[in-house]
């Protein structure tokens, strides 16, 4: 099927030295291809995503609170759904009743239409109980599980949670004099999260006192561009795909081993294997891009300049062999199955080189794209 099947015939049937196969010079490109491409490559976090890009300002921290209802809300359960977020707490005299007001009023319908959610963090968990928190939706006239509230039996870790996860600022202090609504201040800018768990972007509340429209309007465009990031499915299939390459790249090399030491059925035997691997590969393959991701599109790669473009060669130079070889490998199977050796001989030099190359550039893909792809 490859090179050593041609050098092996013309050896046994033709009594011609064939010529050896060139694997240094394969290695070598690869080596070169691996280095250009994972030597360059950011660490994690140095990528400058573009400016309105939806991981632009990072992703909202794990948490696990309770909703007014007493069931446990985690940042898990608000995946692939959009959602606002709103830190609040009962006591507040200050912005807090005013926008949660203008929110119900002016925007709720608008959101719910679109299934995006709101979720309010109060900052006072001890005072704001379940109970305590269904008595102020019920002020508010707010029913149903499109608008969350959510507390906790420690203050201190949801408003660590608010400061660090939704990146609001929060202070609260003590003393004579201070008032219990006072005691507690924080920003008044609203966390608009898209179906990733990625921070869109902030709206600041403030200015929805001095217009209702312009509130309208600017909270609108962060929905819409959070709306527009679509959830990436959580699958294995990419790794599935990688260890399909690898267990091809695998058997090719066995497969040449054997036929260097003569061994002709068992050289036929890891090539048909070898041909299953990329054949069931290119199955799943498909399946993934066609189905799976259909709707959020190729997992991008964030590595910025050098690494960028070693990333798009390295990608570049696998799918387009993948497509030259694909013909070749089944033109030097027919030819094998018809025994006819010499031409057999004359396609599997060509053959095999592409073939491996394809497999193990398939598996350098997987480990740039995934393990290795700086955060964004």
């Amino acid at each position: 099927m490859e090179m050593a099947v041609t050098d092996q015939l013309r050896s046994r049937s033709t009594g011609c030295a064939g010529r050896a196969p060139r694997m240094p010079r394969l290695v070598a490109a690869l080596a070169g291809v691996l280095a250009c491409v994972v030597g360059s490559i950011p660490a994690a976090g140095q990528a400058s995503p573009e400016p309105h890009a939806s991981a632009r300002f990072g992703a909202v921290s794990e948490f696990t609170f309770t909703e007014r209802s007493g069931e446990q809300v985690s940042l898990a359960d608000l995946k692939g759904q959009v959602w606002i977020g709103v830190p609040f707490f009962r006591g507040c005299t200050g912005p807090c009743p005013s926008l949660t007001s203008d929110l119900h009023t002016a925007f709720k319908d608008k959101l719910k239409g679109k299934g995006v959610r709101i979720v309010s963090f109060t900052l006072d968990a001890e005072v704001d109980t379940t109970e305590a928190l269904n008595e102020y939706a019920a002020t508010y006239k707010i029913e149903g599980d499109d608008w969350l509230f959510l507390t906790g039996p420690d203050r201190a870790a949801l408003q660590e949670f608010v400061r660090s996860g939704l990146k609001v600022p929060v202070a609260e202090s003590a003393g004579e004099g201070i008032e219990y609504g006072e005691s507690i201040t924080h920003g008044t800018r609203l966390p608009v999260v898209d179906a990733e768990g990625h921070i869109a972007g902030w709206y600041e509340a403030a200015r929805v006192f001095d217009s209702i429209e312009a509130f309208e309007g600017s909270l609108d465009a962060l929905v819409e561009r959070a709306l527009a990031v679509r959830p990436r499915p959580e699958t294995s299939l990419p790794l599935i795909n990688a260890a399909l390459n690898a267990l091809a790249f695998v058997l090719l090399v066995l497969g040449l081993v054997a036929i260097h030491r003569g061994q002709k059925e068992r050289h036929a035997l890891f090539m048909r294997a070898a041909f299953l691997a990329s054949a069931v590969f290119l199955a799943c393959y498909l399946y993934y891009h066609l189905v799976v991701q259909a709707d959020a599109g190729p997992t991008p790669f964030h590595g910025k300049g050098v690494a960028k473009t070693g990333y798009l060669v390295l990608l570049a130079s696998h799918v387009i062999l993948a497509m030259v070889n694909l013909p070749m490998v089944l033109r030097t199977f027919w030819l094998a199955h018809k025994e006819d050796w010499e031409r057999h001989k004359w396609w599997a030099r060509r053959t095999f080189p592409i073939w491996l190359y394809v497999s193990i550039t398939g598996v350098l893909v997987y480990v740039v794209l995934y393990p290795l792809n700086p955060t964004p």
